[in-house]
């Protein structure tokens, strides 16, 4: 509240800690003023909105003759009945002082998953006014009051979008990885705009970043299975579940299905390369599937088991269409299959079943 009273001594009554400006209690000041100004502080004179001079720390005794700038509110008040030093004194603190901010914004996920997902994120900063002329001007002289919650609140608000603006600008996971790398390069790029306004920005830290319980799990999955060894972990992750399919099923269909399966999909991932290498045992031995009715291994891919004669799943409908001959040959020695007519003089010795179509020779 204003005092209608004139006074002839000006100075920051009930200065707090935190406090970052203080307006006079008068504007009405008498010809020959002291003005006392704190160590950590300037004192600005303000006359309708205008800024007309600073004053250092110290006491002052302001009068035209000492103060070469007081001439010209002299000559505004000639013909007037006001006196000379009709002003606003605000004082501005130059102390360094701390702040807490916190936002909630959109960013991308990483690099290799471009999708938006919430980002929240807080931290704090230190700062102090650095020029107390652009200070006044681009700050303060938008403001209809002067008291440092309005400062406060301009610098939360302010300080918030430049950091939403810069952080949003970057990915998810490398803010989250390197908390300390993601706030330095965000307070220089947000240095120059504090600049700007008269505002030295000392230091800005991200406490934290972090995003929904929901997204961090998409987030998670889509890393961990989007790598090379992710993706053998995950076909290993079915292979479990079908394994647990297999065991819970009644009847030896699904059994035998599982038990053709399993190898396949083993052997398929040793196949695949990690970090550039092939699998050890792809190179040093052939690929074995077990058979569904024995459980005898066979190459791969194979037609009928070398063990007990059954088709595999491939051949078996092919193998149920050969028709067989009325007899079998007592001779006990087989050039050529009598039934499906396959030549078998390669072979050291006439097997128990014709590897073709499966028939009993012996």
């Amino acid at each position: 509240m204003t005092d209608s009273k004139k006074t002839n001594v000006v100075f920051w009554k009930d200065q707090g800690p935190d406090d970052i400006i203080y307006k006079s209690e008068s504007d009405d000041l008498r010809t020959i003023t002291s003005v006392t100004v704190p160590e950590h502080a300037v004192a600005l004179f303000i006359r309708d909105g205008q800024l007309m001079g600073t004053l250092e720390p110290g006491r002052h005794i302001v009068t035209s003759a000492n103060i070469p700038w007081l001439t010209k509110l002299y000559n505004m008040a000639l013909g007037y009945k006001e006196t000379p030093f009709k002003v606003w004194i605000v004082f501005i603190s130059l102390k360094i002082f701390n702040g807490r901010w916190g936002i909630r914004s959109m960013i991308k996920a990483a690099q290799e998953y471009q999708v938006p997902i919430t980002l929240m994120a807080n931290g704090d900063y230190q700062f102090r006014i650095s020029d107390t002329a652009v200070f006044y001007t681009q700050v303060l002289g938008g403001m209809s009051n002067y008291s440092t919650g309005d400062v406060n609140a301009f610098m939360k608000s302010f300080i918030n979008e430049q950091i939403t603006q810069q952080l949003t600008k970057q990915y998810y996971m490398d803010v989250m990885t390197n908390l300390e790398k993601a706030s330095t390069s965000t307070k220089i790029l947000i240095d120059p705009y504090f600049q700007q306004r008269g505002i030295e920005l000392l230091s800005l830290k991200i406490n934290e970043a972090a995003t929904t319980d929901e997204e961090k799990t998409k987030v998670f999955e889509y890393l961990q299975f989007s790598s090379q060894n992710g993706e053998a972990f995950k076909k290993y992750e079915v292979m479990d579940r079908m394994a647990d399919a297999v065991g819970n099923s009644q009847g030896g269909a699904a059994m035998g299905t599982g038990m053709l399966l399993f190898p396949q999909m083993y052997q398929q991932m040793q196949q695949q390369p990690v970090n550039g290498v092939q699998g050890q045992n792809t190179a040093q031995q052939a690929q074995k599937v077990m058979c569904p009715y024995c459980g005898g291994l066979n190459n791969y891919p194979y037609k009928f088991c070398s063990n007990c004669g059954k088709p595999s799943s491939v051949q078996q409908s092919a193998a149920e269409t050969v028709s067989a001959p009325a007899a079998i040959s007592s001779a006990g020695v087989f050039k050529v299959c009598p039934y499906c007519g396959k030549n078998l003089s390669g072979l050291k010795k006439t097997p128990k079943f014709c590897p073709f179509c499966a028939e009993q020779l012996l």
